[in-house]
């Protein structure tokens, strides 16, 4: 399980902390960065060269934000699982490292629907992002497991001090704020 430091990208920094993209606290991180900038190229493009294997989640996770990111540098972005189908089967298409993402602030009744209907049309990985402690243990209780074997996960809780106690997911990512709750 790889483990990511997770930041919010705004206005050229990146917080908690108002670190300069290219500090030398980042060097070799592996991060998952929320952009609430508004599409600034310059920025993206400096921050994907800086960290090209970083998950990179736009603000406006649709398939032209998917296809900028990439154009820019980035090797993985989000993609919001809520879109149509039809434009995630494209983005995943196009982009191997697409990340579907979901949001539990949000039914989790109706994530695991949308989930299990996307099984056979997209890519194994989702990032499920985390709004109150203790959502993502609840979310991980109610899924099937036949279904949460399906993904390959990347967690991102609300509260870094988040554990899960389920044996049958797949992490493939563990993101965490090194203060505490972000977003």
């Amino acid at each position: 399980m790889e483990v990511f430091e997770r930041f919010v990208f705004n206005k050229g920094l990146l917080y908690p902390g108002a670190i300069k993209p290219d500090s030398i606290l980042l060097k070799n991180k592996k991060m998952l960065l929320h952009e609430r900038d508004g599409f600034n190229m310059n920025r993206i493009r400096k921050i994907a060269k800086l960290h090209p294997n970083s998950i990179w989640d736009p603000e406006k996770a649709d398939y032209g934000s998917l296809v900028d990111s990439i154009m820019l540098g980035f090797t993985y972005v989000t993609i919001d699982g809520w879109i149509d189908v039809s434009k995630l089967k494209i983005s995943h298409a196009l982009c191997k490292n697409a990340i579907t993402k979901f949001t539990l602030n949000k039914s989790i009744e109706r994530i695991i629907e949308r989930l299990d209907a996307l099984k056979n049309e997209i890519q194994r990985p989702i990032l499920i992002i985390g709004s109150e402690p203790g959502d993502i243990q609840q979310f991980f209780d109610i899924i099937n497991p036949k279904l949460a074997k399906f993904y390959d996960w990347y967690i991102a809780p609300s509260s870094s001090n988040e554990i899960l106690s389920n044996s049958y997911i797949k992490i493939k990512g563990w993101c965490k704020s090194s203060q505490g709750v972000i977003i």
